[in-house]
This record gives structure tokens, C-alpha cells and sequence, in this order.
């Protein structure tokens, strides 16, 4: 994807003062959305268990963060071209979201059968959809990018959206009342566990950070095993938002450094996850939503009994339809 153009966002690194610049530019424009404690749950998992409810986020997940920090950071000539990026859903209208409040369009490149309320979400926030053969999502976006000549905002790999997702972890180490002594996060291309874990180590080095894959969409575990970025072929698990087929090169630079450890987890264990976020927290999530506490309860964290855990719920799109479909 080396000719995929991100304007002017730089690729070297990712540091605390990026996502310090990242939280003040959003300051106002997003949700400091809130901790939740269950006593159930943190028995269930033999934790000392706090979630993070990005579920609650404008646009229903934690990707807003990163787009309005990209649509932000636009010269007015980047504004005139616009906004564009590949995504099965979240990224999507978190990126449509931003770019109408920096007055620049948005064309949202998406798997032909990507989930509807995901579609008409992007729509909803006025982006343009542009639905594509999934085998061929990455030429097909950049014939459109080419065109267009539009700014490509990597949902997993831009300087944006990494430091974007570092702010919900400066939240949390705000809010919280005890430092956590482990913070769990779901991975799809690894975007959001780079901005997480960078933000950690910078700010509480003794803080773990262990991030949750599906087994079916296992990137990030294949990329470390390589010891470089790799591509997959249609990884095909329930969690949709983490069915993400490469790992980007500044993401993974960011997760060998600073992230512990990476465990996966079954479909079958999501769906528990989600019905007791549910049942107990009152707390509708998508499956990506739900990786973590999956992992948790299903005792898939090493060394997690008995600790102070931070669990990321990282969005709650789904499709109401898809929702009683999965915890019927």
C-alpha cells in the first residue's frame, strides 16, 4: 500500500505529546464517556473489573476520536480534496462524522456486504458509500483515491487515528481511582491498542497491556509470529469490526514495543460476552465491542486474577436485527 497517500500526517512514530495534541484538538467535539463497574462481572472474571463504555461514543465507537483529529488537521487545500478511507463500518461514519464538521466530503469505500446499519450509518452522516468486490477492496479504493485525489485516512495505521484512540487511555488514567494494573483491548489492525498502550507506558509504565484478537481474524498474532506486517485472507469472524485482513507498519511498530501480550478468542465466547454485558451492565455492544471481557471470562488473560483491570468496550454497532440473530 505504498502509494496509498495520507497527506500530511507523518509515519515515523507515535508519541504521549501526539495524543496530548490529539485530545486537545477534540476537546468539546467528543464524549468523555464513562467508567462502569459490575460487581457480577468482576466475579466472573476474578477481577477487579472496570469497563470503558466507547460504546457510548459519538457515532458508537472509539474511531470518532481519530477522524475529527484527522478532518482537524486538514490545510484548507486538503479540505478541498476531501476525505477518504477503507472500512467495513466504524471507521466509516466515525470518518463521515469528522469530515462534516470540517466542512470536507467523505467517500467511504465498503465490503459489498457489509452489515446495513453500518452502511446506512456512513450515509446517515453524509459520506459517500461505494460499495466494492471485498477480494479487491484496497485496488478498488485506490483507483477511487487517484481519481479523486483525495486524503487517505488508514484506520489502523495514520499517525490520526492512533493518537486519537490514545485519548480514551488518558481518560481512563484521569477517571479512574486506582491506576489499573492491566488494561484489555480488542484488536482488529491494531490501531486502537498502539494509541492505547502508547499512552499507557508513557504515563504508567508498570500498567500491562494485553490486547484480544478473534481466532478467525488473528493479524496482529501472525504479523508478531512473522515479525513484520502480513496480510491475511478473509478473516471471517462474528466480530466484524475486527475482521481487518493486514496489519499497518506504524501500528505494529507501536505494539512490539509497547503491548504485553495477545490472546485470541472464539465466536462462541464473544457472544457470551455479549449477552452478559447485557444482562448485567445494561450495555448493548457489537461483538468487536466485547472481545475483551471475552477473553477475561474466559480466563484467556494471563495473570489477570485478583488485579485492577481497565476493559475497552470498543463499540456497540450492531445491527438490531443481527443482534437477536446472535443471542437468540
Amino acid at each position: 500500500m505504498g502509494n496509498i497517500s495520507e497527506g500530511s500526517s507523518p509515519l515515523e512514530t507515535v508519541t504521549i505529546d501526539d495524543v496530548r495534541r490529539a485530545h486537545a484538538a477534540i476537546h468539546g467535539l467528543v464524549h468523555h464517556t464513562p467508567l462502569f463497574t459490575s460487581a457480577t462481572l468482576s466475579a466472573m472474571t476474578g477481577t477487579r473489573l472496570t469497563l470503558k463504555a466507547e460504546s457510548l461514543q459519538k457515532t458508537g465507537s472509539f474511531k470518532v476520536r481519530g477522524t475529527i483529529f484527522a478532518a482537524k488537521s486538514l490545510s484548507p487545500e486538503e479540505r478541498k480534496r476531501g476525505l477518504i478511507a477503507i472500512t467495513a463500518g466504524n471507521h466509516g461514519a466515525a470518518l463521515a462524522y469528522g469530515a462534516g464538521l470540517a466542512g470536507t466530503p467523505a467517500t467511504i469505500v465498503m465490503p459489498a456486504g457489509a452489515v446495513q446499519a453500518k452502511i446506512a450509518a456512513v450515509r446517515g452522516y453524509g459520506g459517500e458509500v461505494v460499495l466494492v468486490d471485498p477480494s479487491h477492496l484496497i485496488e478498488s479504493m485506490e483507483e477511487i483515491q487517484r481519481k479523486q485525489d483525495s486524503i487517505y485516512v488508514n484506520p489502523i495505521g495514520s499517525l490520526w487515528m492512533i493518537a486519537g484512540a490514545g485519548t480514551a487511555a488518558l481518560e481512563i488514567l484521569d477517571d479512574i481511582a486506582e491506576v489499573p494494573e492491566l488494561v484489555v483491548v480488542p484488536v482488529g489492525g491494531g490501531g486502537l491498542i498502539a494509541g492505547i498502550a502508547t499512552t499507557i507506558k508513557a504515563l504508567s509504565p508498570s500498567t500491562r497491556v494485553v490486547g484480544v484478537e478473534p481466532e478467525t481474524a488473528d493479524v496482529v498474532h501472525q504479523s508478531l509470529a512473522a515479525g513484520k506486517p502480513v496480510r491475511i485472507d478473509y478473516p471471517t469472524s462474528i466480530a466484524d469490526g475486527l475482521n481487518t485482513p493486514f496489519a499497518a507498519p506504524l501500528s505494529f511498530e507501536l505494539i512490539q514495543r509497547c503491548v504485553d501480550e495477545m490472546v485470541t478468542v472464539s465466536d462462541a465466547e464473544v457472544v457470551c460476552a455479549m449477552r452478559l454485558i447485557l444482562e448485567r451492565m445494561k450495555l448493548v455492544v457489537e461483538p468487536a465491542g466485547a472481545a475483551a471481557v471475552a477473553a477475561l471470562l474466559a480466563g484467556k488473560v494471563p495473570d489477570a486474577g485478583g488485579r485492577r483491570v481497565v476493559a475497552l468496550l470498543s463499540g456497540g454497532n450492531v445491527d438490531l436485527r443481527r443482534l437477536q440473530q446472535i443471542l437468540a
